[in-house]
C-alpha cells in the first residue's frame, strides 16, 4: 500500500515537473526580443518560471489534497493526532529550496555579467542618454569634418546640437549608452531590448545592447520621477536602422547642428530645440510642432497672451515685454501661475545654464514669440 502511494507521489511530481517545463518553454510573457541580450534574460526568466510553476503546483496541490483528505467528517468530534514534527520532511523542504536558490544565484550572476559587463568592442557606437522631467534626449558623437572653417571652438558649439529626442541605433552593432540625469532619478528602460538602468543625478552609468531587429519601440522611464512620469512612456522612441541609414542620419544631424551653431538664437533653432532637446511635449500642447501634452498650459497663442501678461507686469524676468514673460515662465515658472495649474509642475532648473544655455533660452523665447 505504501509502495503504491509512493508511486502515485512520484507520478504526480513528474507531472508537475513536466507542466512546469512546458510552461517555461512556451510562455510568451515579454514583447519581441529585439536585442542580442534579450535571449539570455528570457532564458533565465523562463527557467525561473518553470521552477515557480512546479513549486506552485506542489504547494497548492498539497493544500487541496489536505483539505479533502483530512477534512472534518460529519459527527467527528475527536481531536487531531498529536503530531510534533517530521525531521526528515523539514530537512527536505529546507534543502530543496536552498539548492534552487543556489542554482538561480549562479545562473543569474552569469546572465548579469554577460549583459552588464561586456568586453569593449572596436565597432561599438557611443550614445549619450539624458533623463529629464519628463522626457529623454540623446546625444551623438560628431563625424570627422575636413572643412578648415570648422575650428575647435566651432566644433564645441556644434557638439551641443548633436542631439535628438529619438534614439537612432544601427542594426547588429553594439551600442554603449552613457546615461545621466539632469534633475531627479529616472530609469532608462527599453522592454524589447531587456535593458534597464537608473539615471542618477551627479552619476554617469552605462548600459549595453546590440539591436538585432529592425523597427521602432518606446523608450520608457521605469522610475517615478514626478507628475509627468506616465508621459515618459509615450514621448521618445528607439529606431533601429541599417548601418547605411544610420550613417545618413548622423550626417544629416551634423549638417543641421552645424547650421544651428552659426545662428543659435534664431526662431527656427528654438523650434527645433522644443521638439528635439527639451521635454516640452510631455506637458504642453503646441500645434505648430505637434506637441500634445496635457499636464501644463497650452502654448498655442502664447505670444498674444504674453503681451497681456507683460502689460499687467505678471511673471516678468529680464525686461517688461512679452519676451520677459516667456523667459520668466521658463526660468522661474512659479513666479506667475496660470489659473488652474499648481506650483511645482514645471521643472525649476531651466535657469541653470548647465541645463539650458542662454543661447537655447533666447532661441526658444524668440520662437514662442511667433506663436499667435
Amino acid at each position: 500500500m505504501k509502495l503504491n502511494r509512493f508511486a502515485i507521489y512520484i507520478l504526480v511530481g513528474a507531472a508537475f515537473i513536466a507542466i512546469g517545463i512546458l510552461v517555461g518553454l512556451t510562455a510568451r510573457v515579454f514583447p519581441v526580443a529585439a536585442s542580442a541580450e534579450a535571449a539570455a534574460v528570457d532564458s533565465l526568466f523562463n527557467f525561473m518560471l518553470a521552477i515557480a510553476v512546479v513549486v506552485f503546483l506542489i504547494v497548492e496541490g498539497g493544500i487541496i489534497y489536505s483539505i479533502i483528505r483530512f477534512r472534518r467528517r460529519p459527527g467527528d468530534e475527536t481531536d487531531g493526532a498529536p503530531i510534533h514534527g517530521n525531521t526528515a520532511l523539514e530537512i527536505t523542504w529546507t534543502a530543496i529550496p536552498a539548492v534552487i536558490v543556489f542554482v538561480l544565484a549562479i545562473y543569474s550572476y552569469q546572465v548579469y555579467v554577460t549583459i552588464r559587463n561586456p568586453e569593449p568592442k572596436d565597432n561599438e557606437v557611443r550614445i549619450g542618454v539624458i533623463g529629464q522631467q519628463f522626457a529623454w534626449k540623446f546625444t551623438y558623437e560628431m563625424p570627422e569634418d575636413s572643412d578648415p572653417e570648422v575650428t575647435p571652438e566651432l566644433r564645441e558649439r556644434i557638439k551641443q546640437y548633436m542631439i535628438d529626442s529619438t534614439l537612432y541605433v544601427p542594426l547588429n552593432r553594439p551600442v554603449r549608452a552613457i546615461i545621466e540625469s539632469q534633475d531627479v532619478i529616472h530609469s532608462f528602460y527599453i522592454p524589447e531590448f531587456r535593458i534597464k538602468q537608473d539615471a542618477t543625478p551627479g552619476r554617469v552609468s552605462e548600459a549595453y545592447f546590440t539591436p538585432i531587429e529592425k523597427g521602432e519601440w518606446w523608450v520608457v522611464c521605469a522610475e517615478l520621477c514626478g507628475v509627468g512620469h506616465a508621459a515618459m512612456s509615450q514621448i521618445n522612441k528607439v529606431v533601429v536602422l541599417e548601418q547605411s541609414e544610420f550613417d545618413q542620419y548622423i550626417a544629416q544631424l551634423y549638417a543641421k547642428a552645424k547650421e544651428t551653431a552659426s545662428d543659435p538664437r534664431s526662431p527656427e533653432v528654438g523650434r527645433q530645440l522644443i521638439v528635439n532637446k527639451y521635454p516640452c511635449g510631455a506637458c504642453h500642447v503646441l500645434d505648430d510642432v505637434g506637441l500634445a501634452g496635457n499636464i501644463g498650459p497650452s502654448l498655442n497663442g502664447i505670444a498674444t497672451r504674453a503681451e497681456g501678461h507683460a502689460e499687467r507686469g505678471e511673471g516678468l524676468v529680464g525686461g517688461t515685454d512679452a519676451a520677459a514673460y516667456i523667459r520668466g515662465s521658463i526660468v522661474n515658472p512659479n513666479l506667475y501661475l496660470v489659473p488652474g495649474y499648481a506650483a511645482g509642475i514645471m521643472p525649476q532648473n531651466y535657469g541653470n545654464p548647465n541645463v539650458m544655455s542662454e543661447d537655447d533660452l533666447e532661441a526658444i523665447v524668440n520662437y514662442l514669440l511667433t506663436i499667435r
